[in-house]
């Protein structure tokens, strides 16, 4: 039984060494007569040695191959690669005389590498590489590899919308595709609109402005202008806007009459300075939203000493709405707020702007201009009051 097991392994390695052929020397046989084979000169073998190629094609058994090679070898991209010892290949084409004869299972078995170029050819979902040394031209084939083939996969939500919703077409779980290529059809089957999408760029938003079923179908493309072997397809239903009906909101009196707080810093002439002061009062909507009368009483406090000092201040206005800015004016009146002046009406004018609404409550920001109405004994440029303001109206 041992006898027979390592007769078994001697004829497994005898049958290896006489499968493999070993070349230790190229140029003898040709297949295309040329020291120095140049890139260009893989067109002229094609075009020349059309007959010759597809006679060694066929001793290949690669005979379906020979009408792409010819074809591709001319856009090829030829790359200037070493064939070093040890590097095997399928088969290699060589002539002996006219004769196109071929060598399998080749093992490049010379002392030194040997410069030769590589390029690939796709057929049928395969990459073959090919490799023919400068020496001799011999095309012999390296490796085959299989190219992925793409897969598509469409994802389209929501499946039925109304007339002017937008629909997401999502085709990111496509697999090997280089781009993708949706189509949107209507029930008729015409084409209503063709997108572009990449793996990078693979969502997109579509509206629909009529009624009725829409097939989306989706095509994946990958290398070598490969396509999904069957497109993936969706159907989205577009519906009349359903009617809207207004709730019928029960009409509450709003209760014209609020209170409000306000105060901030301020300056006051006479060389600036600054001061705080502070202000409550009520607020009567003559107008709702539109027109209001307010009226304040509060005072202010220096910052600094004698000869300054705390005063009282009141106001009566007419706050004018624009939307959430307000414009307001009327007069006011003011005790004296410095040793040696007298105290009098003011006109006062007002620039805000609501920054919040909750309920009945609205905060805002504004500032205020006080002067005196002008007489002898209150000066303009000595009387005058600036003040920055936040009101609260609750």
């Amino acid at each position: 039984m041992k006898k027979l097991f390592f007769l078994g392994l001697i004829f497994c390695f005898a049958f290896t060494v006489i499968a493999e052929e070993k070349v230790t020397q190229l140029g003898l046989h040709p297949f295309y007569k040329s020291r120095n084979l140049q890139p260009a000169d893989l067109k002229i073998i094609a075009l020349d040695k059309a007959g010759d190629v597809k006679m060694g094609f066929e001793e290949t058994g690669n005979g379906d191959l020979v009408f792409a090679f010819l074809e591709q070898i001319q856009n090829a991209e030829v790359k200037t690669v070493e064939l070093t010892p040890g590097d095997r290949l399928q088969w290699m084409l060589f002539k002996r005389g006219r004769k196109v004869l071929v060598k399998k299972d080749v093992v490049w078995a010379g002392k030194k590498p040997m410069v030769a170029y590589s390029f690939t050819i796709f057929r049928d979902g395969k990459l073959f590489e090919f490799i023919v040394p400068k020496i001799c031209g011999n095309i012999s084939l390296k490796d085959v590899n299989e190219v992925p083939a793409p897969v598509c996969a469409l994802t389209v939500s929501p499946e039925q919308v109304e007339i002017g919703q937008a629909v997401k077409i999502d085709v990111c779980g496509s697999q090997n595709a280089l781009k993708s290529t949706v189509t949107i059809k209507d029930a008729a089957g015409t084409l209503v609109k063709t997108l572009d999408l990449t793996p990078e760029n693979c969502t997109a938003e579509v509206t629909f402005d009529k009624v009725g079923e829409y097939t989306i179908s989706d095509s994946a493309e990958g290398q070598y202008a490969m396509k999904s072997a069957a497109p993936c397809e969706a159907v989205v239903k577009v519906v009349e806007p359903a009617p809207v009906v207004a709730p019928i909101v029960p009409v509450a009196k709003a209760n014209p009459l609020h209170f409000l707080i306000e105060g901030g810093p301020g300056l006051l002439k006479g060389t600036y300075t600054g001061m705080f002061w502070a202000r409550a009062g009520i607020l009567y909507n003559l107008v709702f939203d539109k027109l209001d009368f307010i009226l304040s009483l509060g005072g202010g406090i220096p910052v600094k000493g004698t000869p300054w000092k705390s005063f009282f201040m009141g106001n009566a206005l007419l706050n004018l709405h624009a939307g959430p800015a307000y414009v307001a004016g009327g007069l006011g009146f003011s005790t004296k707020e410095r040793e040696g002046r007298k105290g009098g009406i003011d006109l006062v004018g007002e620039l805000g702007v609501n920054i919040f609404r909750s309920n009945d409550s609205i905060g805002s920001i504004f500032g205020e201009l006080r002067a005196p109405v002008i007489t002898k004994d209150r000066p303009f440029e000595n009387h005058h009051k600036l003040l920055l303001g936040f009101r609260y109206i609750f």
